[in-house]
């Protein structure tokens, strides 16, 4: 046997239940696969020792007996009947009150709707405070600073607290052509060869 065997089949043959030409296909199967041997003899153990720690459970006698006088009991038994109640004044007066109270709830809701989609006039003058700006750095040794560049016309962040870039180390990059007046950004690659 080439192909493996599907679970249903293997678990069968690790319980020992499995005879005639499919023991023999799995067995020849299994001696090419010592893993799955160690593992048959593992559950093996495991159901044995299983076996001698716990009792088999002993059938009561005489079952069919005890079944019969149960199913006989449960058919002398009466049918539980339950009997409507009777409606009193005010469970009445409930179901006659609740069509009323249901609508006018529905109006309140639709009337609380219809005034949340309003925009209201703010009584003062609302004034937004701009959040400093940050930037984040994974290591707790390098610090960043940010600051707008008026002469290069750009947002200029500074680490401190890296090590030097080697000399030796290639970067390559040109300045990208942006529209006339902005300045342009310089793409780096840098290849490192450990």
């Amino acid at each position: 046997m080439k192909k493996q065997p599907d679970e249903t089949t293997l678990t069968l043959w690790m319980d020992g239940e499995l005879e005639g030409d499919e023991l023999t296909r799995i067995e020849a199967w299994a001696q090419e696969h010592p893993e799955i041997l160690a593992e048959r003899d593992a559950v093996q153990a495991i159901s044995a020792r299983i076996k001698a720690s716990i009792p088999s459970s002993v059938e009561p006698p005489y079952a069919d007996f005890f079944n019969q006088r149960i199913l006989r009991h449960i058919d002398d038994e009466p049918p539980v009947t339950v009997a409507p109640r009777k409606a009193g004044v005010w469970q009445n007066f409930g179901r006659w009150l609740a069509l009323p109270v249901t609508a006018a709830a529905m109006a309140l809701c639709f009337y609380v709707g219809t005034q949340v989609g309003e925009n209201p006039t703010p009584a003062s003058p609302v004034y937004t405070v701009a959040a400093a700006p940050t930037v984040y750095t994974p290591d707790g040794d390098v610090s960043a600073d940010m600051f707008k560049s008026d002469d290069a016309g750009a947002t200029v962040i500074v680490l401190e607290g890296l090590e030097d870039i080697p000399d030796d180390l290639e970067m390559v990059g040109e300045p990208t052509r942006g529209k006339p007046g902005q300045a342009g950004a310089v793409m780096v690659n840098s290849e490192m060869v450990f």
